[in-house]
Formats: structure tokens, C-alpha cells, sequence
């Protein structure tokens, strides 16, 4: 990112205007708020602890709660029991992958009803790309789930005509078997490194089993008989050889049934199975329709009427192949071409098939999408017939699966818009903040050199006023100070130095850091922690978080201040460090908020909000983990946090996270 301005030249430069990043962030930094709120989905982002930091209107709606109720909730609140295991892990991963990831769950309303949704979700990633919290687009999907009933109801009725076709195979095999005399025998074609022989054998075993074993078969091994391989030009194995039929690899039940048919029953008796079949067909969920060489639409099911918005003695008969003068076409151009691949001998799937104009996504015509099948059908000789034509009505599920792929796209762009934002916001804050320490550092020596006398003798009322202006700028520095060093943290601009430490010692040149205020408190430290206790870590930075963690017990706590501190070892080669205060504790739902960027429990107290923060990120940089305990107000409050023991234990931690974002 450019950070000089149209006159500099370098970065050292004189600017006379307002870097573009920063004029756009004052001027037009509510734009992507009004895409948010605007959305026909909803919106619901949280932090690491899972808490609702914001919500669009359209969430709101969908789960009938007002933006304030959703904001004191947990985002696992609103999610069934059931599904909350799987939320969990979804979250889990996305957190440690920093990647998004999609699922269905159910949310719970406000009154208590199921809402089934997709959930497309995304971790908000910090600028050194820390994950700081995730949100997700919540897509409501009712409507899908009942098209997805539907089809399931579909594939169970599909099944269902498949079994009845198999009865109705396995019934006419006893008629033929009692009536008919059987013909020649069936060959099963295969040699000994054929791996699909058993599979195959044993379909034909369970299709002839249906003739009451009246017809055999007989395996040949091609190497053995070559001549006979040659004779029915057998080219892949296995085969099975019924009369003219060929079967090759494990064919499917029904086609077998069909070749054996084919191979014993004559023609004309066949012929006669055919009206039970189309009784089967006309109840089918699916339209089916044949067109025979010559073009002409020789039969269907009613559900070709709803295709084609035309009656059946319409159809029935009709060229699709050539129009009359004047007529006009029953089908489509692309239609009428793969009808003709067809009755040229090729098998044809098209999943999505735009079949009519779309004029409107709420309440689509029927078929105006539709999954497209054309089958061959021959004789024994090889001459095509007809065509098999199935088609599937499809809209509803293409148009939703639409409109999913453009809320994708759209998510996806508004995730790369905020972390750009979020990537502007970090270097604003840290140009801003920096402009800002050297002229507070000149104000404050220029305050030194007249509260000493310096500069003239004062009255006790202008030394107090001064004094007062020195203390207010003091904490001013602080806070910048630790803006600035949560923005080196949050960066990483910073290189842990790790050593072997005594933990008692470390904690005692802590407490001795402590300045004027604890002695104003009437500061008392009680340490309590083993001679012996040793820790892996840097000096510099655990001493600030000891500091920072005393210095926080001391401005919550009235007079007589006692701080305990206490450390022993703990789990996994880690010691758990707690430092315990007498002050004027947290409320519970504070607990886990005060560990968040900019949070200040009390706002008329002075600081950024950072320092536990601060805080946190550095425990973690460790490896180690931080908490905080409150038994509520004016019963004190306990902070602990753990650090490595040695630097295998150390080591491991960090391999082991690296492995973790490796592996995903």
C-alpha cells in the first residue's frame, strides 16, 4: 500500500494531504455497513469466545429476536442442541485453518421454531492474520429442504418401479421357464486374471436362479478355448454371451434379465410383457417418452404434457425431427439434436438443460430446467428402433443452487473488502499514534522543567495545576503507548527471546517495577511460589505481563491493596502462574470480554483497554493460555496463566501448532 501523498516524493516527506487509504476510511468508511444491513441473508459475526458482536436486520428477522437480545447471546445459543457439537467443530477448524467453510444446521427462533439454514462462514482475521473472531452468512433454507424432500421422495419412488420392474422380470422368468422350451446355454467368457469374473458370475447366478434352474451357463477361459473367444469376437472380459446378446464386465441386473429375455422368448410373445411395463411407466415421476427412426413421438407418460405444455393427441404422432410449414417446433433446437445423436446410436446425459425462458425465480414454470437422457434402442441386429427419452424436472433445486454460487461470490468479495478494511484500519492507528508519542514526550519535559523551578519559582496553586496537567498527560502516553505496543503485537513485530528463568526471581524484580501508585494503595505482595520453579520464556515480556497484571490489581482495588501471588506446576510440562487481588472484582459476564481489544469495564477508569489484551497476546506467544475468575463486585479477582517448563515442552507446542496448519 502507497503510503506517501501526491507532493512527497519519500516517505520522510512533508504531506499535505491525507494519505487516499485514510480519506477514504473518514469519508466513505459506512459503505460496505450499508451492503451489510441491506442484505437479504443475515449476518452474524462473533468473537473468539463466541459472543454475538453483530448482527444485520436480516438475522434479526429470521430468528425474530431484536439486534439488542442477540447481541448479550452466545452464537451456540441460537443453534439447536443437537446440532451444537458440529458448530463447535466447524468453528474450531476454521479458527485454527483460517479458511471458510459451509454447512446446514438448524437455529432455534425466538419462539422456539426449527429455522434450517446454510451456514457459509469465515474467520475475521487481524493484519498479521491472527484470527480474531469469524462471521458467517446465514441463508435460509426451508424451501430447499422441501425440494430436497421431494427429490429423496422421487429417488425412493424410482427405486421402487426399479424393484417392481425386477419382480415383473423375475415373474415372467417362471412363466417362461414352466411354458417354454429352453434354447441354447449361456457363456460366461473370463480367464484366471480376470478380476471381475466372481462379480459377474454371481449376478448371473441370482438372474437365472429366477428361472428355477432350468437354464445353465457354462464359463469359458479364453486361454484355454481361444477359438471360441474368436468366434463370438469377445474383446474384454468378462463377457456374458445370451443367444446375440453380449454383456460386458458385471452387468446390471435388469439388462441382463432384458438379454436372457431377448435370447429365449420370441418377439411377438415378448411383446405382450409390454403393457404391464407402460402401466409402470405412466405412473413414473419422471417424464418418458420414445421417438422412433423416422422421428415421430410414438409414446409417453402424462408428465410430457407438463413438459411440453401440450396434450397428449397433440404429441402423439408428431414429427419432432421436421415442422410442417408454419408449425411450430414442440422442442427446442438443442432438444431436436440430441434426439438425433440418439437415433444415430449414442447414449446421452445432460444434467442442466435449459429448457425455457426464466422470466422470474420466485415461481418458475415447470421443466424450464430439466435433467435430459436419451437411450438406443436396437434389435438383435444391431438396427436402431426408437429412442428411450427421460427427463427431470430440476428448476426449483438449479435456481436455489443459482442463487447459492452468486451469495458464494458475494460473500467472498465482502470477506476480501473487510480485510482490506481491517488491513487500512491497523495502519491508521499505528500512523496516527506515532505522530502523536513525540510532541506528547516534548509537552511532558517542557511540564518537567517547570514543576522544578526551572523556569521561574511557582505558587502552590499553579504547581497543583500543573502537577494535574503533568499526571492527565501521563495517562494519555500510557494509553498511546500501549496502542502501540498492542499494534507491534498484533503485527508481530517482535522476536521472543527465550531462556531458562527462575519463575520466584522473575516475579520478585516484577513486583519491585511497581512505581508511586502502590505505595499510595498501601501495596502488599505475598509470593508463593517454589525456590525451584523454573520457566521457559522471554525475561522481558513475562515481567511485562507480571507488571501489567499487578499494575491492574492495584487500580481496581481500594486502600490496602494485597496481591497475592502463587505458582506450581500443572499439566503437560506446563506451571500455571495466579495472581489474586482483594479489589473490587468482575461480573460474570465480563469474565471473558475483558480480554478483548479497546474493553473497559469501568470507561471513567484511565488506559486504552489494551492492557489485558496486550497481555494475552504475549501469553500466548508462549504457548500458554490465560483465564480470569470473579466470584462477582467487591470480592476480588484472580487472573492465571500458564508457561512452558522447559524448552522441549516449548518446542512441542509450537511444533505441534505448525504441524495443525500444515495438515489443513
Amino acid at each position: 500500500m502507497n503510503t506517501e501523498s501526491e507532493e512527497g516524493t519519500t516517505r520522510g516527506a512533508p504531506k499535505t494531504k491525507l494519505h487516499p487509504a485514510l480519506e477514504k476510511i473518514l469519508t466513505d468508511g459506512s459503505w460496505y455497513r450499508t451492503l451489510v444491513e441491506t442484505m437479504v441473508d443475515g449476518i452474524i459475526a462473533s468473537d473468539m469466545n463466541r459472543n454475538i458482536i453483530f448482527v444485520n436486520p436480516a438475522a434479526c428477522n429470521k430468528l425474530g429476536y431484536t439486534e439488542a437480545e442477540l447481541m448479550k447471546m452466545s452464537a451456540i445459543e441460537i443453534v439447536v442442541p443437537e446440532d451444537r457439537a458440529r458448530v463447535n467443530r466447524e468453528t474450531e477448524t476454521r479458527v485454527t485453518d483460517k479458511s471458510s467453510s459451509q454447512y446446514e444446521v438448524s437455529f432455534k427462533t425466538k419462539v422456539g421454531q426449527r429455522l434450517p439454514v446454510l451456514v457459509s462462514a469465515s474467520p475475521i482475521l487481524a493484519v498479521n492474520g491472527d484470527t480474531v473472531g469469524t462471521y458467517a452468512l446465514i441463508t435460509d433454507i426451508r424451501d430447499r429442504k422441501v425440494v430436497e424432500k421431494e427429490l429423496r421422495d422421487k429417488n425412493e419412488e424410482l427405486q421402487t418401479l426399479y424393484n417392481n420392474l425386477l419382480e415383473l422380470y423375475v415373474q415372467l422368468a417362471a412363466i417362461i421357464a414352466d411354458n417354454t422350451t429352453v434354447g441354447p446355454e449361456i457363456l460366461l467368457f473370463t480367464s484366471k486374471h480376470c478380476v471381475y469374473c466372481a462379480p459377474a458370475e454371481e449376478v448371473l447366478q441370482e438372474v437365472l436362479a429366477s428361472y428355477g434352474g432350468k437354464i445353465t451357463y457354462r464359463k469359458v477361459d479364453i486361454e484355454k478355448e481361444p477359438e471360441l473367444a474368436e468366434k463370438y469376437d469377445i474383446l474384454s472380459l468378462p463377457t456374458i454371451v445370451a443367444g446375440n446378446e453380449q454383456l460386458t464386465s458385471v452387468p446390471d441386473i435388469y439388462k441382463l434379465h432384458s438379454a436372457i429375455f431377448s435370447a429365449l422368448v420370441p418377439e411377438e410373445k415378448f411383446r405382450r410383457t409390454r403393457q404391464e411395463l407402460d402401466n409402470i411407466i405412466s405412473y413414473s415421476p419422471i417424464a418418458i417418452f420414445t421417438v422412433n427412426s423416422d422421428g415421430i413421438i410414438t409414446s409417453l407418460n402424462p408428465l410430457v404434457e407438463i413438459m411440453t405444455d401440450i396434450k397428449k393427441k397433440d404429441i402423439v404422432g408428431k414429427n419432432v425431427l421436421k415442422n410442417g410449414k408454419g408449425e411450430k417446433s414442440i422442442f427446442s433446437k438443442e432438444i431436436i439434436h440430441l434426439f438425433k445423436r440418439g437415433l444415430k446410436g449414442e447414449n446421452i446425459s445432460v444434467n442442466r438443460l435449459h429448457n425455457k425462458e426464466i422470466t422470474g425465480s420466485k415461481k418458475p414454470d415447470p421443466f424450464s430446467i430439466l435433467s435430459f437422457k436419451v437411450v438406443p434402442m436396437s434389435t438383435k441386429e444391431g438396427i436402431i428402433t426408437e429412442i428411450l427419452v427421460l427427463s427431470e424436472d430440476i428448476t426449483t433445486l438449479a435456481i436455489q443452487q443459482e442463487e447459492l454460487e452468486k451469495s458464494y461470490k458475494k460473500m467472498e468479495e465482502l470477506n476480501d473488502k473487510l480485510i482490506k478494511l481491517n488491513k487500512e484500519r491497523s495502519t491508521f492507528v499505528e500512523m496516527t499514534t506515532t505522530r502523536l508519542v513525540e510532541p506528547l514526550r516534548n509537552s511532558k519535559e517542557l511540564i518537567d522543567h517547570i514543576l522544578s523551578g526551572q523556569l521561574g519559582e511557582l505558587n502552590d496553586e499553579t504547581f497543583g495545576t500543573i502537577e494535574f496537567l503533568r499526571n492527565n498527560l501521563d495517562r494519555v502516553s500510557k494509553s498511546i503507548m500501549d496502542i502501540l505496543e498492542f499494534s507491534n503485537i498484533e503485527a508481530q513485530d517482535f522476536t521472543l527471546t527465550l531462556k531458562e528463568h527462575n519463575l520466584k526471581e522473575l516475579i520478585s524484580q516484577a513486583v519491585s517495577k511497581i512505581g508511586t501508585i502502590g505505595i499510595e494503595k498501601s501495596f502488599i505482595a505475598m509470593i508463593e511460589v517454589p525456590d525451584d520453579l523454573k520457566v521457559w520464556c522471554d525475561i522481558e515480556q513475562i515481567t511485562r505481563v507480571l507488571k501489567n497484571l499487578l499494575m491492574n490489581a492495584i487500580q481496581f482495588t481500594p486502600m490496602d491493596c494485597k496481591i497475592d501471588v502463587s505458582a506450581s506446576k500443572g499439566r503437560n510440562g506446563m506451571v500455571r502462574v495466579a495472581v489474586t487481588d482483594n479489589g473490587y472484582g468482575i461480573e460474570k459476564k465480563d469474565l471473558e470480554r475483558i480480554f478483548e481489544q479497546y474493553v473497559k469495564i469501568d470507561p471513567s477508569t484511565p488506559g486504552s483497554g489494551l492492557g489485558l489484551t496486550v497481555v494475552k497476546s504475549l501469553v500466548e506467544a508462549h504457548g500458554g493460555t490465560i483465564k480470569s475468575f470473579s466470584d462477582g463486585i467487591n470480592k476480588g479477582s484472580t487472573f492465571t496463566f500458564t508457561l512452558p517448563e522447559t524448552k522441549k515442552t516449548f518446542e512441542k507446542l509450537t511444533a505441534k501448532n505448525n504441524e495443525s496448519k500444515q495438515s489443513k
